[in-house]
C-alpha cells in the first residue's frame, strides 16, 4: 500500500489573508524589465510579504502582469513574473462583436446623442454628424485601435 504524506493544516488557509494582492499603475513607459529590477518596489517594501503578488498595469494598459514576490531585504525586493499580457498571442475583438451605437434626438435638454446597448453614452451634441463622429470615437475605442 502506497503511504499518501497529507497537507498539513496549518499550510491551507484562505489566501487573501495569507498571501495578500496589491495593485500598482505604473506610467505608460514603464517595462517589464523595470518592474522586476528588485528596487523598483523599494519605497513599498514595509508592506510586502513572502508569497504576496502584485498586479501591475500601466497608464497606457501596454503592461499588465502579476508578480510574485519571492524574497525582501531592506533595501529590495525579489519577485517572478506569474502572468504577462501579450498582444501578439491575445485575441482580437472583431467588428462584428460589437453592436452598432444609435443616433438619436433626445429632445432640447439632451440634443443629439448616441446609445449604445439601450444606455446613453454622450448626449449634448447640436448636429448629428457629431454625435456619429463622437459615437465612431466610442467604437474605435471599444475596439482597441
Amino acid at each position: 500500500m502506497t503511504q499518501v504524506t497529507k497537507l498539513a493544516g496549518h499550510r491551507f488557509a484562505q489566501a487573501d489573508y495569507s498571501i495578500g494582492r496589491y495593485a500598482a499603475t505604473v506610467p505608460s513607459q514603464t517595462t517589464l524589465a523595470d518592474v522586476t529590477h528588485p528596487e523598483f518596489f523599494a519605497n513599498h517594501l514595509s508592506v510586502f510579504r513572502p508569497g504576496m503578488t502584485i498586479d501591475v498595469i500601466s497608464d497606457d494598459h501596454r503592461l499588465d502582469c502579476t508578480l510574485r514576490v519571492l524574497a525582501i531585504t531592506k533595501t529590495s525586493a525579489g519577485v517572478r513574473v506569474l502572468r504577462l499580457f501579450d498582444e501578439a498571442t491575445a485575441p482580437k475583438v472583431t467588428s462584428s462583436d460589437i453592436s452598432p451605437p444609435q443616433i438619436s434626438f433626445g429632445g432640447p435638454h439632451h440634443k443629439w446623442r448616441f446609445l449604445h446597448g439601450g444606455n446613453v453614452i454622450q448626449t449634448g451634441f447640436d448636429t448629428r454628424e457629431a454625435a456619429e463622429k463622437a459615437a465612431e470615437k466610442y467604437l474605435e475605442l471599444m475596439k482597441g485601435e
